[in-house]
């Protein structure tokens, strides 16, 4: 029997040997080894073949390799070493984090939140080639299948981040309108825009509408 050889890259020791621990249980499954640092990860490919990186998405006390994180380290797979399959693995599962690693190359993702058949089967799945979500993140997204295949760019939560009217003057401020105008177009008072902006400025933790605007195009909200 052919094994899946996997490594695993994530910055807690207490995860590793859970983990190692749980997936060698599965006679299909090889831990080829582990490893806190992308640096290590790298030595490892140039000496043998992993068949799937198990990835933590933001890992800390990267060295020299501080800037580092998830997305960075399967852009660098993806163009060195394409046949590596990623399963993301991380307590960051919004939509947004989802798309983001997947887009990067990851064919996989499982939320810490999860059990450890999930993460098997995810293993097992994009070793065959397929991708998968784990369904406790894949019930949060209510367009999981058209990204998936390709007919969306950005996964949308079932609880969208800004309501139907704030998408609505978002649109319109990244155009260049202005409170009077918005107004105006959406048939809404001057005091109502102002009130929606700042409440969206607030929602989003950001400093202004310039920030605002920034936040809601990099995550697919609106399009610039």
């Amino acid at each position: 029997m052919t094994k899946i050889r996997v490594y695993h890259l994530e910055d807690y020791k207490i995860m590793r040997d859970g983990i190692k621990f749980l997936l060698t249980h599965d006679e299909q499954i090889e831990m080829v080894g582990g490893g806190k640092q992308a640096e290590e990860l790298f030595e490892v490919l140039e000496e043998r073949k992993i068949d799937v990186l198990l990835l933590d998405i933001y890992l800390d006390r990267m060295g020299d390799l501080k800037t580092m994180n998830g997305f960075e380290i399967c852009n660098i797979l993806r163009e060195k070493y394409p046949d590596v399959k990623v399963v993301a693995h991380s307590v960051y599962d919004d939509a947004d984090k989802v798309a983001r690693i997947m887009k990067a190359g990851a064919r996989g993702f499982v939320s810490k939140k999860t059990g450890y058949e999930e993460l098997v089967k995810a293993v097992k799945t994009v070793y065959a080639g397929e991708k998968y979500i784990c369904e406790e993140t894949a019930k949060s997204l209510k367009n999981l299948n058209k990204f998936l295949s390709g007919i969306e760019e950005t996964l949308k939560g079932k609880k969208e981040f800004f309501s139907k009217r704030e998408r609505e003057i978002l649109e319109l401020l990244a155009k260049g309108y202005s409170t009077r105008e918005i107004a105006e177009t959406l048939f809404i008072t001057e005091k109502t825009v102002e009130s929606h902006r700042k409440n969206m400025v607030d929602k989003a933790k950001m400093k202004n509408s310039v920030e605002l605007i920034a936040f809601a195009t990099a995550r697919g909200i609106i399009k610039k």
